[in-house]
């Protein structure tokens, strides 16, 4: 599944490439502070996203979206001694939806997959609400909260990102 997950999006990046006239692509880095559960095991995020949107209608687009992202493990006092926390990566795999509220200010969501990359982690549904602020002509600071769900296991952060038109 996982494979056949990445492969789906290796397609969508080519098609876009070749459409490449047509839509935009952009990159960036986010910071995020887990929340919920997550915030009990590990203490900070990074992430990175890579993007290609299409313009759908005036001020919609829509397009595919693949993601890093990277929660740092605590070290948690507990009865017996400390205990460590492993680091965990996800790569969000999803689609990607913004709207122009106005010249400066968008909002949109990802919806997906995230596939587990460290060991004896799995994967889960994706989902990331997003708002941003445009600050120049093709550089952008986006508020989002994201969150990986899977039988139970919650990981979310809010986070502070920057993206660049590429």
């Amino acid at each position: 599944m996982k494979k056949l997950l990445i492969v789906a999006f290796a397609t969508m990046l080519g098609v876009s490439a070749a459409n490449a006239q047509e839509g935009v692509l952009n990159g960036g880095l986010n910071v995020g502070i887990p929340t919920g559960d997550a915030n009990d095991f590990y203490g900070a995020a990074l992430g990175a996203e890579l993007n290609y949107m299409f313009p759908v209608a005036d001020g919609f687009t829509l397009g595919p979206s693949v993601q890093y992202s990277h929660f740092f493990g605590k070290d948690i006092d507990t009865a017996l001694g400390t205990v460590e926390v492993s680091d965990a990566s996800y790569l969000p795999i999803s689609g990607a939806a913004r709207f122009n509220v106005s010249e400066k200010f968008i909002v949109g969501a990802n919806l997906g997959y995230a596939v587990g990359l460290s060991e004896d982690l799995d994967g889960g549904f994706y989902y990331r609400p997003v708002v941003g602020y445009k600050i120049g002509g093709t550089t952008q600071l986006n508020v989002s909260y994201s969150g990986i769900s899977n039988d139970g296991l919650e990981m979310n952060n809010v986070s502070l990102g920057v993206m660049f038109g590429l």
